[in-house]
């Protein structure tokens, strides 16, 4: 099995499962205390099979459900490398800002119409929130070169956190997330979350400069988008309050950017509480109103009825933590899964979503989504046609 993560600051890649995480039940404390017996038993074995770079690590991916089996494990071996150090992958360029389309989003009325059922539901007062997710499904007559393709999602986007997660039953789980849901180094706890968002302009279109510089104007100032941002930001401020010290919170959000759209976000920090574990804190944390809504019990028996099957791991956690408490967990978003099929080729599923709020427009977030998509769909069309300029 491969786990792998590229970041501005580092990347991580590993293979091999030396032990996997099984506790007792998929609670945070639970969950915390299995991670934490595994690294201690890993770091008083004297072998090379943890990690040749520094201490043992826990790999892996929580799904959306935490009630449902996480995948973590210690693996036989890992590798740390500066990012920006030259390897094969630099033959790799972006993707050009104008490249065709390969595998453009299929129209969804059953989306439009589940916005509009949450709508009303919020209208009536049943709750604040709730984030909507669609899926395309894309049928390949051979095998997804997953290496190419997390390759080109990290050159498409060098400042995400690009994650590849092997999952049982030959299945893949890549992505490129602009989401940080928590890092921890030295017991201090950092969030990002991320709510509220904008298509940015192309850089090939006249003007693009500009016209980003009015939409970065009118997202901050957005009612509705400021609307959705601070539900998020204030259950995470809530959860950091309640398993650290020394909490900041800014006043408002800022942005943060992709190739493709730009987001309302807040650096939320915090010293953890001494005996927290950065697991039992990503727990506490998951899912924020940024993947399910507000409230939660409400927001996510609303997901239950108006989305079309389980999410697995989109829209969870996937990360890392090692034996000294440092860790570091995104949201597994603009992303997608690919499974082997056999002679008959592989399957790619792509996943987005959006934040539903009162006065959600169901073209709007229809829109949305397809724009999320991009950030998936394009890396797999270069690695899909590799000769493409």
């Amino acid at each position: 099995m491969i786990f792998e993560m590229s970041t501005p600051g580092y990347h991580l890649r590993t293979s091999g499962v030396r032990h996997r995480i099984t506790p007792s039940d998929w609670s945070g404390p639970a969950v915390a205390r299995a991670v934490h017996e595994a690294l201690d038993i890993a770091r008083t074995c004297s072998s090379d099979a943890t990690t040749a770079d520094g201490a043992p690590l826990v790999v892996g991916a929580i799904p959306f459900d935490t009630s449902t089996p996480a995948v973590l494990y210690v693996p036989e071996r890992a590798q740390w490398r500066d990012p920006t150090a030259t390897t094969a992958d630099q033959t790799i360029r972006p993707t050009p800002a104008d490249a065709p389309e390969s595998f453009p989003p299929p129209d969804s009325p059953a989306y439009r119409r589940a916005v509009g059922q949450a709508v009303y539901e919020i209208n009536v007062g049943h709750l604040d929130k709730v984030v909507l997710a669609r899926r395309m499904t894309v049928e390949h007559a051979h095998p997804v070169d997953r290496d190419a393709l997390f390759a080109h999602l990290a050159a498409d986007n060098p400042q995400a956190f690009t994650y590849r997660v092997d999952l049982p039953g030959s299945s893949t789980f890549l992505g490129a997330s602009p989401e940080l849901v928590l890092r921890c180094r030295d017991g201090v706890a950092t969030s990002v979350p991320l709510a509220g968002s904008a298509p940015r302009c192309p850089v090939t279109a006249p003007d693009h400069e500009l016209i980003n510089h009015r939409r970065r104007r009118q997202l901050l100032h957005s009612p509705k988008n400021l609307q959705e941002h601070s539900l998020v930001s204030r259950r995470v401020a809530e959860v950091f309050r309640a398993h650290a010290a020394e909490v900041t919170v800014p006043t408002g959000p800022g942005v943060v950017e992709t190739p493709v759209i730009m987001h309302l976000a807040s650096t939320i920090t915090g010293r953890l509480h001494e005996g927290i574990s950065p697991v039992e804190l990503a727990y506490a944390l998951h899912p924020t109103p940024a993947v399910c809504g507000w409230p939660t019990q409400q927001a996510a028996a609303l997901i239950n009825e108006l989305e079309s099957s389980d999410r697995g791991m989109y829209a969870g956690l996937v990360g890392w933590v090692d034996a000294e408490g440092n860790s570091e967990w995104a949201l597994a978003l603009r992303g997608g899964l690919v499974r082997d099929n056999g002679a008959s080729g592989s399957t790619t599923t792509a996943f987005a979503g959006a934040g539903i709020v009162a006065g959600s427009d169901p073209d709007l977030e229809h829109a949305e989504t397809d724009t999320k998509f991009r950030t998936f769909t394009r890396a797999l069309s270069r690695t899909l046609a590799p000769t493409t300029i």
